[in-house]
């Protein structure tokens, strides 16, 4: 993959932490157009195993999801050493305030247009557009 200048860019890994199936499917689809390696996990503890393994550049989780939650997820992605200082977005369809928002980089008020989201994920990981 090249850059605008043709310089070869190192292919970054981004983690999508959700139970929907539905949702994982569609927006690991638009990142992979993006130029994106992407990875995905069904729930908090997967996600985590998942994180461990790729190290990648951003995480996208889901704040509702059975057992660990999104924010339990970001709060222990943070205890990590080899993890604190990935980017994290936390996406909820809830409209309540969140407490906690320093366990995570960014949220994403569902339903988040692809433009936002494409927007956000290339300034958290430092891509050119």
């Amino acid at each position: 993959m090249t850059d605008d200048n043709g310089s070869m860019r190192k292919m970054q890994t981004i983690l999508l932490v959700d139970g929907d199936h539905s949702i994982r499917i569609a927006w690991k689809r638009i990142l992979q157009l993006e130029g994106y390696r992407v990875e995905t996990a069904s729930d908090g503890e997967a996600g985590l195993d998942v994180a461990r393994r790729m190290q990648p550049v951003l995480v996208i989780v889901d704040r509702s999801m059975p057992g660990m939650d999104g924010i339990e997820f970001c709060h222990r992605l943070r205890r990590e050493p080899k993890l604190a200082s990935v980017a994290v977005v936390l996406a909820s369809v809830e409209h309540e305030f969140v407490f906690g928002a320093s366990a995570w980089d960014e949220f994403w008020q569902q339903p988040v247009s692809v433009e936002t989201m494409l927007a956000s994920i290339r300034r958290l990981v430092a891509l050119p557009s």
